[in-house]
């Protein structure tokens, strides 16, 4: 064969590729609008108003989010941060699921203690979570500032702080040589150094302390981050980030599970495989049900999907419910929404309430 028939082949081998692709690509189209459930068709988006027949899902915020559940009033504490700015914003919501209050949390601030809902920083405290006081409070004391405390005083001041202490917790310095302990007493928060290097400081990688201290954990509960019933990983905003462990995948058609997919409905090919440019992934719809407190909230979010017939589609989207002893006590739930920019602009990025209407 000659070159020039060669380079003849080689060009209708081309055209011939491309008129597939592109009948590959519509014609699996067609037949995805062509199977697509009637009963799915009024399916809104998040951002477009989904609900049930006593729930409805209202979208909060777009920013970064964590969420902490007050165990003792039933209410719930929103953080939000910006890649782009300094300080994070706490807003603050009753057991029904409505905003009340908002603390923006300046950059002198060095640690959150969570779990008592208290704001620390080098010499003030804000205990707004639980008081609703926005104001800068001092410590009752703040023992071993300097370091010179006799060591066999600062065992004896500790252990009896420690046993004491309501609620405790504790930061580790900038030079990671020392903590500093927070107690929770009778006339309010106590800020303790540990002795510098002491041996009981270390590195647990298990633990959402950066630094911890061996025999005393920390103590105090009413506040709980949630987890996602889906992944069951906190959120990326959260100070319990540490989501080392691989989860099991989720099974979206498992009828067991919070959210269960209907149908993934393909509106145009999304990617092609490097090189040889055969279709890859597919951009879509995918068409879901929520279960919450025995009602469905029917919805869909965009998605995509690996071009194959056993695939299921990647849905980047979180629940996040109380924990199942609590689940009695509240009707709140929210869902946290992540997809990339680049395959669509139909849905909202973000994070969403479920509530009673």
């Amino acid at each position: 064969m000659t070159r020039k028939n060669i380079l003849i082949a080689v060009a209708i081998f081309i055209v011939l590729l491309i008129i597939y692709m592109a009948k590959f690509t519509a014609i699996n189209i067609a037949l995805s609008r062509l199977s697509f459930p009637d009963r799915l068709k009024h399916y809104p988006y998040l951002n477009q108003g989904a609900q049930s027949e006593n729930f409805e899902v209202d979208y909060l915020f777009y920013d970064p989010a964590n969420i902490d559940y007050d165990t003792e009033k039933g209410g719930f504490i929103i953080t939000t941060a910006h890649v782009n700015q300094a300080f994070e914003v706490y807003h603050k919501f009753d057991a029904k699921g409505n905003l009340i209050d908002s603390l923006v949390n300046d950059s002198s601030a060095i640690h959150t203690f969570h779990n008592e809902g208290v704001v620390f920083g080098e010499d003030y405290f804000i205990d707004w979570c639980t008081s609703g006081n926005k104001n800068k409070q001092p410590f009752v004391d703040f023992l071993n500032r300097d370091f010179k405390m006799d060591e066999k005083l600062w065992e004896q001041t500790f252990e009896t702080n420690y046993k004491n202490a309501a609620a405790v917790t504790y930061k580790p310095s900038a030079d990671w040589h020392s903590l500093t302990f927070y107690f929770k007493i009778e006339k309010g928060w106590l800020a303790m150094n540990t002795l510098q290097n002491d041996a009981r400081i270390y590195q647990d990688m298990g633990s959402e302390n950066e630094l911890d201290f061996k025999g005393y954990p920390v103590k105090g509960n009413r506040f709980i981050a949630l987890k996602s019933s889906i992944s069951g990983k906190y959120p990326l905003l959260s100070y319990k980030n540490r989501n080392e462990i691989e989860n099991q995948p989720y099974n979206w058609t498992d009828t067991k599970n919070p959210i269960i997919l209907k149908y993934f409905k393909k509106e145009n090919l999304q990617g092609r495989a490097p090189y040889s440019g055969l279709p890859q992934t597919w951009g879509g719809d995918a068409y879901l049900t929520l279960k919450h407190k025995n009602e469905v909230i029917r919805f869909k979010e965009i998605a995509l999907k690996d071009v194959g017939l056993s695939t299921e589609p990647e849905i980047n989207l979180d629940l996040y419910e109380v924990p199942e002893k609590f689940k009695n006590r509240s009707d709140v739930a929210f869902i946290i929404l992540s997809y990339g920019t680049n395959i669509g602009d139909r849905g909202g990025n973000g994070i969403y309430i479920i509530k009673r209407k």
